[in-house]
């Protein structure tokens, strides 16, 4: 009886042994199988990630080149606004001054120069009205003059024609001496023909004894 339980007792320890035995080597297979799966999945996730890193920082440069290209855009066309604003402005400025220069020319009127009998020279006087009238043409550079030649009624019409262009001349070349360009300057005589006092007396002599400046364009 003995005999028979330990026969029992043995197979059950043998069988005991044998399934702990095969429990063991099926866990180190598993862990074993189960090491190499999660290498790959690591390795995988690395690449990926510089990837991703990459196309980030080439979206966010693309970005930034872009808004760079917006901010060159929008300062060249305000440049070429204000650029635009500014000649406007200044065409404007130059209308102004000239619209403001006009009235000044149409109401600018040369005073007469007068002359003593027989003679063509220019006095003090004459000379002080013939500078202030420079000047206003050194001013009015487009304003081209014509310079009358006057005489009174005696001596003959020959001697008087050249007697006012004399006068005229003299007027012509102080106008030159003070700056007026001599292609703005014309001259005429027209001897004792257009009296400015019809008289016939020294008073009307001596008013017909002078060089008129008309002005024009």
């Amino acid at each position: 009886m003995k005999k028979r339980y330990s026969y029992y007792l043995v197979i059950f320890l043998i069988s005991l042994a044998l399934l702990f035995v095969s429990g063991c080597a099926k866990k180190t297979v598993l862990k074993e199988e189960a090491a190499p799966r999660e290498t790959p999945a690591v390795a995988v996730q690395k690449p990926a990630a510089a990837e991703k890193a990459k196309d980030d920082a080439a979206v966010r440069r693309q970005a930034e080149e872009e808004r760079a290209a917006r901010e060159r855009a929008l300062k060249a066309q305000a440049e070429k606004e204000a650029a635009a604003a500014a000649k406007v402005e200044k065409e404007a400025a130059a209308k102004k001054a000239a619209k403001a220069a006009a009235p000044a020319r149409a109401t600018f009127e040369f005073a007469d120069i007068y002359f003593d009998f027989d003679k063509y020279a220019l006095n003090d006087e004459a000379k002080a009205v013939i500078a202030k009238g420079a000047e206003w043409l050194n001013k009015s550079k487009d304003v081209l003059v014509t310079i009358e030649g006057h005489c009174d009624e005696r001596g003959t019409a020959e001697y008087n024609l050249a007697l006012g262009e004399r006068r005229a001349n003299a007027v012509a070349k102080y106008l030159i001496d003070l700056g007026v360009e001599a292609k703005r300057i014309k001259t005429i005589s027209y001897g004792f023909e257009r009296p400015l006092d019809q008289r016939h007396n020294e008073e009307a002599w001596q008013k017909n004894r002078r060089a008129h400046i008309a002005s024009g364009k």
